[in-house]
């Protein structure tokens, strides 16, 4: 577990149509938080949920929190979007997110969070995800795209934990498959020599509901972002150190 002074925290929350999953999730996030940071805020993103998960400007079925702040979208605009909209409205020290699904208990946060040790970014992998053979390959063959697309060799699984202060400087072109923004700042930090870390943590199947990102129109919207990012990543000058 981490230390109770590790350094301020935003945890953004990608929320769509997980209205029975988020009390849960929300709850245990707020448990561990509470323990390990001095200071920290959940960010939810409501990505144009239709479940009634979002009434009225105030979330549902969710136990007050002083430390709970919400943004919601008009209308759904997809994963990337919303870790957009978290990541640029966080104003704490240090940024990470998980989904709404229960697919990251908080206790895997805290992973995360003790393996920080003054890095820019902390990468996740999983020792095992119960996705099946095919969701395997898929990930395979995307990391093999994005190592000759752009450049990255890291491999990026899970929530990432990054300085909030360095994402203005990287000039973001992600905006539409689901995890797309985590692949392009892990390459950017590296192109520009980043101290950058990794840590093994566990994936949980969904508490309930269906997986809204593995389908054939985000893996093309991917395949469309990967050129992109490789395009920005090759195109801007490396940014200094300050």
């Amino acid at each position: 577990m981490p230390l109770p002074l590790a350094p301020s925290l935003t945890v953004v929350v990608p929320v769509y149509n997980e209205r029975a999953n988020l009390p849960r999730v929300t709850g245990e996030l707020l448990s561990v938080l509470r323990t390990a940071c001095r200071d920290f805020d959940i960010l939810l993103v409501y990505d144009g949920s239709t479940d009634g998960a979002f009434v009225g400007g105030a979330p549902a079925e969710l136990p007050g929190a002083r430390e709970l702040r919400v943004i919601a979208h008009g209308q759904n605009r997809g994963l990337t979007a919303a870790l957009r909209t978290g990541f640029f409205g966080a104003d704490r020290e240090l940024v990470t997110w998980v989904p709404a699904d229960g697919q990251i208990p908080a206790g895997e946060l805290a992973k995360i969070l003790d393996a920080w040790r003054g890095e820019d970014l902390v990468l996740s992998t999983y020792r095992h995800r119960p996705d099946g053979a095919v969701r395997a390959a898929m990930s395979l063959g995307l990391r093999a795209l994005l190592r000759v697309g752009a450049g990255l060799r890291d491999r990026l699984e899970g929530p990432y934990l990054f300085r909030r202060a360095l994402l203005d400087d990287l000039g973001l072109v992600a905006r539409t498959s689901a995890g797309s923004i985590g692949f392009e700042i892990a390459a950017k930090l590296r192109r520009d020599g980043r101290a950058i870390a990794t840590t093994e943590i566990e994936c949980a199947p969904r508490l309930s509901g269906r997986s809204k990102v593995a389908n054939a129109r985000n893996i093309a919207a991917t395949l469309g972002e990967i050129w992109r990012i490789g395009q920005s990543v090759r195109a801007r000058p490396r940014t200094p150190r300050r």
